[in-house]
């Protein structure tokens, strides 16, 4: 897949993260599926994502017809078929245990279309603990974000051994799409960017580059 044929991005998780990455990429012209299990949340997801929007327009990031195309770009939804169908990437924002993770992304395997790419945004957790449970692991990474996500605009591209290089550039050319500045890091580690200042030497932030380019 091509970052042209990206047009829908699926937000599972309808907390703090997975709520500032649907409307970053809601804000960035895709349309945007917001998934959670409790249709409770979802309404007060509902209520966060305009006060987020507000936010930002109130900061002058984005003017009032920017903010209700972008709101208006996302829907919201606890049945995870309707949440799937037609997805291009998937984000997982849910609690750090590992085997709910692998769960969660090994029932939306058997939901999403062959084409779509999982990423999850876990701060401190080995992704490639769950990532055969995912049905993909050719097509997962880590696509970790930092809050709040249109001002702390550095994102973390995390391939798993398993992960193919044309699922990182991938995800690298989505982020740069979103207004993130990617940083790769080469090798599997728990922790990122906010937490990883020892371990720059595992890390190419330079902004020029693809990581294919890097890994050369």
């Amino acid at each position: 897949m091509d970052i042209r044929d990206v047009r829908r991005a699926l937000i599972v998780g309808s907390g703090t993260m997975g709520l500032q990455i649907g409307l970053q990429c809601a804000i960035s012209g895709y349309d945007v599926a917001m998934y959670d299990i409790e249709p409770a949340a979802l309404d007060v997801g509902t209520r966060r994502l305009g006060a987020y929007a507000a936010e930002i327009v109130a900061a002058g990031r984005i003017d009032s017809a920017s903010r209700d195309g972008a709101l208006a770009r996302v829907t919201w939804t606890s049945d995870p078929a309707v949440a799937a169908a037609e997805a291009d990437i998937l984000s997982e924002s849910v609690p750090e245990d590992p085997v709910l993770k692998g769960r969660i992304l090994g029932e939306f395997n058997s939901l999403c279309p062959q084409r779509t790419i999982f990423t999850t945004n876990t701060s401190s957790l080995l992704p490639s603990t769950y990532a055969a449970a995912t049905g993909r692991p050719d097509r997962f990474a880590a696509l970790h974000f930092h809050q709040p996500v249109w001002s702390s605009n550095v994102v973390d591209v995390m391939p798993l051994p398993s992960t193919s290089p044309e699922t990182t550039d991938l995800l690298w050319a989505f982020a740069r799409k979103i207004g993130q500045i990617p940083i790769f890091v080469r090798r599997e580690s728990p922790g990122y960017r906010s937490s990883s200042a020892g371990r720059a030497p595992a890390m190419s932030s330079t902004p020029c580059t693809t990581p294919s380019t890097a890994r050369r």
